[in-house]
Parts: C-alpha cells; structure tokens; sequence
C-alpha cells in the first residue's frame, strides 16, 4: 500500500516448510535493510521476467518445498539406520553370514511411523 512517499506492506508466513523457515530466518537477520534486499530480489525478477509486468499476463509461482515434519522423519530415520545398523541383520537367502550386511528395513520404519499420531495429522 501507498502510504504517503512511501510503500507499506505486511508479509507473513507459516513455518511449515524448511523454505519458509529459511527465509524467515534470514529476512530477520536482515533487519532494517529487508526493504533494500525485496526491492532487489522485484527488480532482478522483473528483468529476467519483464512479461510480469502486462496487466493481463497471469503470473504463476510454482515452489517446491520440504516439510519440517518430512525432514524430521527422514532424521529421526537416519539415526535409527546408524543406532541398529550394528544390531539388525537382514537374512538374504544363500548368502554366508559374511556377507549379511546389518541393515534397518525401511519398511519396518514407515509402519512404525504410520503408527504414530504425530505422523498421522
């Protein structure tokens, strides 16, 4: 909005994705020179994309993100994979116990994921 010489806006998001995370996090650090880094990032964009500024073209974002909640599975999966790497063998028919690498199923980890009503929401 036009507030006198000057523009006023009010931008907020939810932190459900680690992108929104990360530019939260670095607007903030950012502190009173937020508005000379938004003028930057409009005016490159309007460059590469000077079509953005025809009243009549549509313009569309297409973002892909990574939920925090996806990350945090995909982290908590990992630890499990190191912590019973050394105490889970997977039985492969015909092979010595040699060559039996310790493994996590990965299925086994979904279900008991898929058990859990923090996952399930």
């Amino acid at each position: 909005m036009r507030s006198g010489d000057s523009y006023r806006f009010s931008l907020s998001w939810p932190m459900d994705t680690e992108e929104q995370l990360l530019a939260g996090e670095f607007l903030s650090k950012l502190g009173n020179k937020k508005s000379r880094f938004i003028v930057q990032l409009i005016c490159d964009y309007l460059n590469t994309h000077p079509e953005a500024l025809d009243p009549g073209e549509t313009i569309r974002f297409v973002v892909s993100s990574t939920s925090v909640g996806e990350r945090i599975t995909d982290m908590i999966k990992s630890l499990i994979q190191t912590e019973l790497a050394g105490k889970m063998v997977q039985q492969v028919p015909g092979a010595s116990a040699a060559e039996q690498e310790p493994t996590a199923s990965d299925e086994g980890m979904d279900a008991m994921f898929g058990n859990l009503d923090a996952w399930n929401q």
